[in-house]
């Protein structure tokens, strides 16, 4: 009876770190050459952590990317978000710097972070009093927009019914973590160049592959690509049932 108690608890263990999200989706919210705390980074006007989101202004996606790397890098010790509402400019030195000033919304003690949006680091650090974002925390952020993205491909006339669901879920990510970090070439080109296919449809399908690389990369499932292809195969077979009088141009063929 021990016997079987330990097993029961390993394999329960196992199954628990297989629901976290994968190493791959750790990466894509969070900064990259990610390290541990370092004395002064980010609080000190001195050392500024350098998102280096001005680097090219004009470029809107570039920016939303990295100041959500900003924003999903860190957490409170008691893993709850960061709220970065709080913002001013202020003239150092070397330039200029945006100082953030965070409040814990467990203790109500302040800090104030220091971000310099015009340089670039190599190399990240922790800023003392807060912590690096980690699966667990991830996992429980996550939890809903997963949980939504399972009742959409189980529902019927996905299409039709399921519009307002997908594009919350899409929004959550480009605001959250950026579309371009879900859009591989290799499955989605010949799609979304397709000129004789609905444009409805192929945006449709392309945030079904998109939200369905997400939910690969948060539940740790194996090669996240194909899943998210079959994904967006299951909802074209489904579409063409429901719609046969829209255009579907050569898809049939470019996903087969």
């Amino acid at each position: 009876m021990k016997i079987l108690g330990t097993l029961f608890f390993c394999l329960l263990a196992n199954f628990v770190k297989a629901q976290l999200p994968s190493d791959t989706l750790v990466t894509y919210v969070t900064f990259e050459n990610l390290k541990g705390e370092i004395a002064g980074y980010g609080t000190s006007i001195n050392r500024p952590i350098g998102t280096g989101a001005f680097k090219n202004i004009a470029d809107r996606s570039y920016l939303s990317l990295r100041m959500a790397k900003l924003e999903n890098s860190y957490r409170w010790p008691d893993g709850s978000r960061i709220d970065f509402t709080k913002r001013r400019s202020e003239h150092t030195s070397t330039g200029i710097v945006d100082r953030y000033i965070l409040v814990n919304p467990s203790t109500k003690d302040t800090l104030s972070l220091f971000v310099d949006p015009y340089h670039i680091d190599s190399t990240f650090f922790v800023p003392k009093g807060l912590i690096v974002l980690n699966k667990a925390v991830l996992a429980k952020e996550i939890a809903p927009q997963l949980s939504a993205i399972e009742k959409i491909n189980t529902a019927k006339n996905v299409f039709s019914s399921q519009q307002d669901s997908i594009n919350k879920i899409a929004n959550y990510i480009a605001s959250r973590i950026g579309v371009i970090n879900f859009v591989d070439r290799e499955n989605l080109a010949k799609v979304m160049t397709d000129t004789q296919a609905s444009a409805e449809l192929k945006e449709f399908l392309f945030k079904i592959y998109v939200i369905n690389r997400f939910y690969a990369l948060g539940k740790n499932i194996s090669n996240s690509k194909v899943y998210a292809l079959n994904k967006m195969r299951e909802s074209f077979n489904s579409f063409q049932r429901e719609h046969p009088d829209i255009e579907t141009g050569n898809i049939k063929i470019n996903l087969n």
